[in-house]
């Protein structure tokens, strides 16, 4: 059949197919738009999230709401996979009271922040010159014993650099052995995620292994450690991925001052960045600090004492002792994450007044090893927002007028 270029077709039939094709462009416009209204049909000075528009609840937050004036759920050592059965059997021979508190896994980073979890908890090893993790213990004595291994493979290991293991020597296995590795899974999600709610990243650098005749001798962190750490980072995330001290700080004097006077950013400066944090006692956290008045340069904010210039974040895992002072501290600007499980105790027991606890301390962060149940308990314990949220309004610190999820 000879087709007519369009120049040709008769000008009846092209009155015809107008309709259709209006309808076909429409459908395609809207099927290409966000779910979000356009910024001019929103009122971002309207009262309340829901006041501002139809779909406008998220960007009248983004534009209100201060990212301390929020709360997420994340996970506690979100690397660690399944120690092997026959390891965890050493570790019950000769740690009794300890193998059950390390019974537990979570599954990839990717999947965890799939599920909602924005907060992810790293737990880095010095190594240098690298190879000081490269042959665990629990496997040297399994195999003494001729017990046959499960392989995994721990290559990566002789290379230097931080390394992300739970306990040297027993509870090694990760989902990311080498820190960079963790952080580029982190980016990668991140990057295809640009609108996500910050995602704060605990770390937890280890500097003690466990006290066994031929177990490695883990290094104790040091100011050079942690200067290598920052540059570890830097070289995944750019400064435009990254939420620092300098960012926040400005013009006051010092970071403290900043948080307590409102220096938080408003979630829409913050969507798709990523919070670096300190989980040290304040005293192993100073040479973090050193050199670095109100952290001026360093990438991670860190825990400390809630008068010092460096004060802008605390780890408080006792969300029912301490939950008084998680609420003051909150109120007064200062970020906070607890903890809604610990030790597989909630998961084995099924309770919640722990995760209960957390969710009305109104800490922004709140980490759990359940995102998902273990069937093998039974219990169906899990610790997530109600409603399935991924962020919502702090219960403590609410912005006025803040009644719906941020994501």
């Amino acid at each position: 059949m000879m087709r007519l270029p369009l120049n040709h077709v008769p000008v009846g039939r092209l009155f015809v197919w107008l309709p259709a094709l209006a309808i076909l462009v429409i459908a395609l416009a809207a099927a290409s738009c966000s779910q979000l209204a356009p910024a001019s049909a929103c009122n971002l000075d309207a009262p309340s999230a829901s006041a501002a528009g139809p779909a406008c609840a998220e960007q009248w937050i983004d534009a209100n709401v201060a990212i301390n004036q929020l709360q997420s759920f994340g996970t506690h050592n979100s690397y660690k996979e399944k120690i092997a059965p026959a390891e965890m059997a050493l570790i019950n021979e000769r740690l009794p009271k300890v193998g059950p508190t390390l019974d537990y896994e979570h599954r990839s980073l990717a999947e965890q922040l799939d599920k909602g979890a924005r907060q992810i908890e790293l737990d880095p090893s010095d190594d240098p010159d690298g190879g000081l993790y490269s042959t665990p213990l629990a496997r040297t004595i399994l195999s003494e014993r001729g017990i046959a291994l499960e392989p995994y493979d721990l290559s990566v290991m002789a290379k230097p650099g931080l390394k992300v293991i739970h306990v040297a020597d027993i509870d090694y296995r990760s989902h990311c052995l080498l820190f960079v590795d963790c952080l580029r899974q982190v980016k990668a999600w991140s990057d295809a995620h640009p609108r996500h709610t910050p995602i704060l990243m605990m770390i937890n650098p280890k500097s003690s292994g466990i006290p066994w005749a031929g177990a490695a001798k883990v290094i104790p962190w040091s100011k050079a450690a942690f200067d290598r750490m920052d540059v570890e980072i830097r070289s995944v995330f750019g400064e435009d991925q990254l939420l620092t001290p300098d960012d926040v700080r400005g013009a006051h004097a010092t970071l403290r001052d900043a948080v307590t006077s409102g220096g938080w950013p408003k979630l829409g400066q913050a969507r798709g960045k990523v919070i670096f944090t300190m989980d040290l006692s304040p005293e192993a956290n100073a040479p973090y600090a050193e050199g670095h008045p109100s952290l001026k340069g360093r990438v991670a904010f860190m825990t400390t004492y809630p008068n010092a210039p460096e004060a802008a974040y605390f780890t408080m895992n006792e969300p029912e002792a301490q939950q008084a002072e998680i609420q003051k501290l909150v109120r007064e600007g200062f970020l906070v994450r607890t903890r809604a499980d610990a030790d597989t105790v909630e998961a084995r027991s099924g309770a919640t007044a722990r995760r209960d606890a957390a969710l009305s301390s109104g800490a922004q962060f709140i980490s759990t090893d359940y995102l998902w149940p273990d069937p093998r308990f039974g219990t169906g314990y899990t610790a997530t927002l109600p409603d399935g949220a991924t962020t919502r309004c702090n219960p403590v610190n609410p912005h006025p007028g803040c009644n719906a999820p941020a994501e």
